[in-house]
């Protein structure tokens, strides 16, 4: 029976294809039939440099019902792919918080769903665990190494565990990609957000229920955020407008500045989230002390 390695439906960043990739091929060091399917499109983390990077997948899978399926970076049953036979999974590796008991009591030892900066860091040490990390090829170590990254704020994010770090050493040995590259990966991210972006910023939106009721969090990462909100702004606010009347904030990562920039102009918005986060509002802008993720302020508001 071969394994299916995939994730969500929409909105595939760099630490579901990573996994999936990664996961895919330490299954077949294993002796295991498997592919990787990857349905959604890509978010701005995974550029045309790491496409280079060669790594295999499929982007479109029919299930013939002898297969099993292993899910990366997602636990929430309602935004698997659309080809998933829930009642064929065999695994599920997470790193958010939600669905862990529902998980352990269907699957047990075979739910991996662990609180940690990146999911890239959970499938590096399932390589360590089996013994295959003397095995894994450049192009997996590369793309685990740019989820860890990506996912952690470049190691900047207060989400970022001691795990993180280790995976972050360990596979920046392997991947070999030199001292520069962070910087260069976020420039080239910058450049792909802001020639396609209405697409990207659309495509990095999310809807969530809260005690508030629906809000909508769009995400954008940049190595150095100051220059978007001075040029950007009001495209950005016509791009969100389409949300309304739903509450919605964009969360402006700004990784050199270590900082987020939190933008609406929604009044409720402001309102919210000066409560949950603890900030201050000049405008439409928001400033943080520190970096955070969409994960931690979706944890917030609905806690």
């Amino acid at each position: 029976m071969k394994t299916i390695v995939t994730a969500g439906a929409k909105g595939t960043d760099i630490d579901v294809f990573a996994c999936a990739v990664a996961y895919s091929e330490l299954l077949s060091l294993e002796g295991i039939e498997s592919n990787t399917v990857i349905p959604g499109s890509f978010t701005s983390s995974v550029t045309p440099t790491v496409l280079d990077w060669g790594a295999l997948y499929e982007t479109t899978y029919t299930p013939d019902g002898n297969e099993n399926f292993v899910l990366v970076d997602i636990s929430d049953p309602k935004h698997f792919a659309t080809f998933v036979a829930h009642d064929r999974i065999s695994e599920v590796y997470d790193h958010r918080s939600g669905h862990e008991e529902f998980w352990k009591a269907k699957l047990g030892d075979q739910s991996h769903i662990e609180m940690v900066g990146s999911c890239g860091t959970l499938i590096w040490e399932e390589f360590k665990k089996r013994g295959k990390e003397h095995l894994i090829s450049a192009t997996s170590a590369k793309l685990l190494l740019a989820s860890v990254v990506s996912n952690n704020l470049a190691l900047k994010s207060p989400l970022t565990t001691d795990r993180d770090r280790v995976a972050h050493e360990e596979l920046s040995d392997i991947a070999g990609l030199g001292e520069k590259w962070i910087y260069e990966y976020y420039l080239e991210q910058e450049k792909i957000l802001l020639d396609n972006f209405e697409t990207y910023v659309v495509n990095d939106t999310k809807k969530i229920e809260t005690s508030y009721g629906d809000f909508v969090i769009a995400q954008i990462e940049l190595w150095d955020a100051k220059s978007l909100l001075e040029t950007r702004a009001d495209e950005l606010g016509n791009i969100m407008d389409a949300y309304e009347p739903t509450t919605w904030i964009v969360n402006i990562i700004s990784v050199s500045e270590g900082v987020n920039y939190i933008y609406t102009t929604h009044p409720q918005a402001k309102e919210i989230i000066e409560r949950a986060l603890g900030v201050s509002f000049t405008r439409d802008v928001a400033t943080t002390d520190s970096l955070l993720m969409r994960k931690y302020i979706i944890k917030v508001l609905q806690s």
